[in-house]
């Protein structure tokens, strides 16, 4: 006879959801604790109340692996969507020698207390769950489904009286005396702010500290400290280091596989946690789960059949900072004194002996820095990585450094910043496992592989035969031989199932690369199939698009079908896997955003923004559903905020002047608003600025694209009242006052969009082509130097040549 288990069913005696308000009556403390909010006034996030009542413990059958453990089958209803999660007892959270702690520069928080075994996980179809009861009648949790996020927390008896009070009627009805209600809320995925506009143009690229300078001075950009908030109130603290090297629980036996274990510790950088927090609202959670979907995603890439050889990836240990560490200094990003300053903190911090279950082989430092190094006396930012090659295994050489979420000065993405870093950090812990370039000493080609030495956004997906060759013949690492730890469900990228493209939309990843809920991917050639070579994604808050890479393993690019290996396959192909349910979404209705606001020009109006969310219903799994844009701009009357209005030229002159301060070719004290051209409708809504050199009008629309300084009239400045019927800039471009943006605004937004590619580039670049130039210009006469432009293939080369991102970034073991 087979082991039994017993599961646990969590009943709930109603599905009721009571909204009444509740945020009304709560005190300050439980206004912070449940809802996050310091006021009743200030927008409350969605939340439900349900009742819950305590599990029952009822026989179960043999589970697989004839192990005894408990389950629940948690079933609900919120936000009028069903959800159905089975839980298993976490045996891995809580290991024998269990300890947390919280970085913060030098000061280490202890979590000393040993937490009770209440925990539970679900994962599958895209959701994961954390649920823990560790008190009577209280469930706590968060429910991450592809879409949402839910957090579930049990009211305070205060809070349960006024419950019972208000809706005794309905409870007399059903609820029983052992219910207890719990407020159940809705997370954004996204915070409500991204960040916007925070950018410099391709032109710019590592300028000098001056320029940097004068931006920041004009933009007005300011750093914020983070800090970790804690859950317990028996939390003890201490400024003193901590040792990691913990005395053996249990040690590894050899394994028995063709398979190669790689076990990992990863490290996010305090540039990298203060790039994404704010992005990811400052949740830590999430922070977490978008490093695991972005090692998941690496994972996949060593599962890839042009390897021959499969490496599992296994994390160890996963560590954010909120601020570094004295003893790891970053040396604002030189590559070569930033690997040999982590070598030594992986060093020092690495239990020693591979026997030991806390030993990591390999440790890879995430960065949200800008790279850099000097070669030929200069300073080049092509750099992405570093890594010494065959150092894996090795006590001072198993690191590896990488770029995540990189910008250049002001904040415009290099290829590292959207999931194209999956193939950088790919790259480097090829390197450290020995690999060498393709191409370098061996007889592989140089482009299109994984270890292809230049690497900019088009993909490369694929293993080399000298790659292959490399992981062939690895006998020596004798470390990756052993079976690793049991880790964490929670700390397990497998959960993405090696599809972290179905968890992670292409859309997704597009606001990831630009940290901007509003991105949207961009298909060019009329087929889906492009995204899972290069991902293109674009905003209405930037002019252009931006590469991201190939889209990610699973993303779907049609019908039935993913990306897999660069390629767009029918998902029968792969495997057994099967595709996550997928329900389209729905928009919600428009609702305005902000106050209206101008710029008080004569014959003008003010502006409202307006935004609309996918998430009637929310899709799962999709991008599908919701066609058209997510915000819009609409007129609003100005006359109670402009008491002084001033004309469209002195408008102009004012931002010259601004404008000048970052290009000096600019004369500081004209500009003036074009023409209207129905062919070119943001023209007559870009504020043109006389060059010194030529005399004649340019609009710097490429330059100030993505560094925060507006190159355009505000919306709702007048610009074309010929035939007596006026239009107004609305986005930037000119239209009727009357113009239905969620009917026609995505159709001629495209129509009128100037599609260059607006990544950072890999060196400085003295200006855009002439012809380029010539389209945002106008003559001495004020008509347009060039009404079309013709901007090809070869012309996308120039600006983006594979050989500029050449880079040596690998170092070999000193003999």
């Amino acid at each position: 006879m087979g082991l039994h288990t017993f599961a646990l069913v969590l009943l709930l005696a109603a599905q009721h959801a009571f909204t009444e308000n509740l945020h009304e009556s709560m005190t300050e403390d439980e206004l912070a604790f449940y809802l996050g909010v310091v006021s009743a006034s200030t927008a409350a996030p969605e939340y439900q109340v349900v009742f819950m009542t305590p599990p029952l413990a009822v026989e179960g059958a043999d589970n697989e692996g004839g192990m005894g453990t408990e389950e629940l089958r948690y079933e609900f209803h919120a936000f009028d969507m069903p959800v159905s999660l089975k839980l298993r007892r976490n045996p891995y959270l809580i290991a024998p020698s269990f300890k947390t702690f919280k970085h913060n520069g030098n000061a280490q928080r202890i979590l000393s207390r040993t937490p009770p075994r209440c925990h539970y996980l679900h994962q599958s179809d895209g959701t994961v769950a954390a649920i823990s009861m560790c008190e009577p009648r209280e469930v706590r949790g968060v429910v991450l489904l592809p879409n949402d996020t839910l957090q579930i927390s049990p009211l305070s008896h205060r809070l349960r009286t006024i419950i019972m009070e208000r809706e005794a009627a309905v409870i007399a009805e059903g609820q029983g005396p052992e219910s207890v209600p719990h407020l159940v809320r809705r997370a954004p995925l996204m915070p409500s702010n991204s960040l916007l506009g925070d950018a410099v143009p391709l032109i710019y690229d590592r300028q000098s500290a001056i320029f940097a300078e004068k931006a920041e001075e004009l933009v007005g950009k300011e750093q914020k400290n983070f800090e970790f908030l804690d859950e317990n109130d028996d939390e003890q603290e201490s400024n003193i280091d901590v040792d990691y090297e913990k005395e053996p629980v249990r040690k590894r036996s050899p394994r028995a596989s063709s398979d190669f274990i790689l076990e990992l510790g990863v490290f996010f950088d305090a540039a990298g946690y203060r790039l994404f927090s704010p992005f990811f609202n400052n949740d830590d959670k999430q922070i977490r789960d978008m490093l695991l979907a972005y090692m998941n995603a690496i994972q996949a890439l060593y599962l890839h059949p042009s390897l021959g050889r499969t490496v599992q990836l296994s994390i160890v240990r996963l560590d954010l900072f909120a601020s570094q560490p004295s003893d790891l200094p970053h040396y604002g990003g030189e590559r070569g004194q930033l690997l040999d300053s982590f070598c030594l903190w992986n060093e020092k911090h690495n239990p020693k002996g591979d026997s030991d279950p806390g030993h990591w082989d390999m440790g890879l430092y995430v960065s949200g820095l800008d790279f850099f190094a000097y070669e030929g006396g200069q300073k080049s930012g092509v750099t992405m990585g570093l890594a010494t090659v065959a150092g894996v295994c090795t006590t001072q050489y198993n690191c590896v450094i990488a770029e995540l979420g990189t910008v250049n000065t002001f904040g415009k993405p290099y290829p590292s910043a959207g999931f194209t870093s999956v193939y950088v950090l790919a790259h480097e812990i090829g390197h450290n496992l020995g690999m060498h370039h393709d191409s370098s000493g061996n007889p592989c080609a140089k482009e299109g592989y994984v270890m292809s030495p230049s690497r900019g956004t088009q993909g490369e997906t694929h293993w080399s035969s000298c790659s292959a060759s490399v992981l062939r013949d690895m006998g020596w690492a004798k470390c990756l031989n052993d079976n690793p730890s049991k880790i964490s469900q929670t700390n397990d990228h497998t959960r993405f199932k090696n599809i972290p493209g179905q968890f992670w939309t292409a859309k997704r990843q597009c606001e990831f690369l630009l940290r901007d809920k509003d991105s949207v991917t961009e298909v060019q050639s009329g087929s889906l199939a492009e995204i899972c070579q290069n991902l293109k994604c674009s905003t209405p808050h930037r002019s252009g698009y931006y590469f991201a890479g190939p889209a990610l393993e699973g993303t779907s690019c049609g019908r039935d079908l993913w990306c897999q290996g660069g390629d767009c396959v029918p998902v029968k192909r792969v495997g057994a896997q099967k595709p996550l349910t997928e329900f389209p979404g729905g928009w919600s209705a428009w609702k305005e955003d902000g106050k209206c606001s101008s710029g008080c020009i004569k014959d003008s109006k003010g502006s409202q923004n307006k935004r609309r969310a996918c998430d009637n219903p929310k899709p799962v799994n999709t991008d599908e559903g919701c066609d058209g844009p997510s915000f819009s701009v609409g007129l609003c009357d100005d006359n109670k905020m402009c008491r002084k209005r001033i004309t469209v030229e002195e408008y102009a002159a004012k931002k010259c002047k601004e404008f000048s301060k970052l290009l000096p070719e600019l004369d500081p004290s004209t500009g003036l608003q074009a023409p209207h051209e129905t062919g070119r409708l943001w023209m007559s809504c870009s504020i043109f600025c006389k060059r010194k050199d030529t005399g004649a009008f340019y609009t710097p629309r490429l330059e100030l694209n993505d560094l925060g300084v507006d190159p355009y009239f505000p919306d709702g400045t007048l610009c074309n009242s010929e035939g007596g019927k006026k239009s107004f800039c609305l986005q930037h471009h000119c239209l009727p006052e009357d113009f239905d943006f969620e009917e026609s605004g995505s159709r001629v937004m495209k129509e009128n969009e100037v599609l260059l590619p607006q990544n950072a580039g890999p060196k400085p670049t003295k200006s855009w082509p002439e012809t380029i130039k010539d389209f945002f210009t106008l003559g001495k006469d004020k008509k347009s130097k060039l009404n079309t432009l013709n901007f090809g293939r070869a012309d996308l080369d120039s600006l983006f040549s594979e050989e500029d991102w050449d880079d040596k970034d690998y170092r070999e073991i000193p003999h």
